[in-house]
């Protein structure tokens, strides 16, 4: 779905009167289809606990053919922490991206490399999910600079936002990216099409709300079935939601809100909405329940 491009804390003054409290409907694009997205270029708090070294696996520097950033700081597994903020922990002795390419691109030799073990988040724990969501990015056969340095930033916000679905879900799904400059900004459709479009939505939190999508999130026939006023009424959601809240001294919200294609709070459509890691780990839980609500 087209989206808006996630704001920056400059230009967020000048929206105030539009998104400025959570409980407020999502913005939609001039075309009227609704869309916006967490995008943006500044660094949320806190790191994915994305998969250091497995039991006994000691993770090296990225594997043959694996993205840069999938390099990060943590090298030894003692944190499965994005390191610098961008995956990290990955390569030979790797746990969850596996060796050349990368198995959460879907690149060549998507395999975990040679003794990595079960996937591991902070302190070598393991994650709560068993996600396998995979994508590969169409490509010129010559890019120009400007299609390269598109190509390098949806790669890098792409497998830092996989990073999260693939610890905190058990989704599969297999993604066609593309970079399409007469795109508004970015969507993502059930059908597993997700492209990029203008150069600030090329980030891992646009990445994250898009794949949302492309997973059912304002995209099954029954989706409107749920929705009562802006409320989703899934019993799945309320319930996730309630768990989520239970952690929270000031709940952000005790009702799932929903319009056409998205839901709130944790849908990432807002850039208030993303305050810490554990507002991306929270939608996450939050599209696993909804999803469940839906009978996928």
């Amino acid at each position: 779905m087209k989206r808006h491009p996630f704001i920056s804390l400059a230009s967020l003054m000048l929206l105030s009167a539009a998104c400025s409290s959570s409980t407020s409907s999502p913005l939609t694009d001039a075309g009227g289809a609704a869309g916006e997205d967490a995008g943006g270029s500044a660094a949320t708090a806190g790191s994915p606990q994305v998969p250091a070294a497995g039991a006994g696996a000691s993770a090296g520097s990225a594997g043959s053919g694996g993205q840069a950033a999938h390099a990060g700081s943590a090298s030894s597994g003692a944190s499965g922490t994005l390191g610098a903020g961008v995956a990290g922990a990955v390569g030979s002795g790797g746990a969850h991206f596996g060796g050349s390419g990368g198995a959460s691109r879907g690149g060549s030799g998507g395999a975990p490399a040679a003794g990595g073990g079960s996937s591991a988040g902070a302190g070598g724990s393991s994650c709560p999910g068993a996600g396998h969501i995979t994508y590969t990015l169409a490509k010129s056969a010559s890019p120009t600079a400007i299609e390269q340095a598109a190509y390098d930033k949806i790669e890098t916000a792409m497998d830092k936002a996989i990073g999260y679905y693939d610890c905190y879900t058990s989704i599969t799904k297999s993604l066609r990216v593309s970079y399409d400059p007469s795109v508004n900004t970015a969507d993502g459709n059930i059908n597993g099409s997700l492209r990029f479009g203008k150069d600030n939505t090329m980030d891992y939190r646009t990445a994250m709300h898009e794949i949302g999508h492309t997973v059912g999130i304002g995209q099954t026939s029954n989706w409107g079935s749920f929705i009562s006023g802006d409320l989703f009424t899934g019993a799945h959601a309320l319930a996730q939601l309630k768990a989520i809240n239970a952690k929270l001294s000031m709940p952000l919200e005790t009702e799932v809100h929903a319009d056409e294609h998205h839901f709130w709070p944790y849908g990432l459509n807002y850039v208030t909405e993303v305050k810490s890691e554990a507002d991306l780990i929270a939608h996450c839980q939050m599209v696993v329940a909804i999803r469940q609500d839906l009978g996928l």
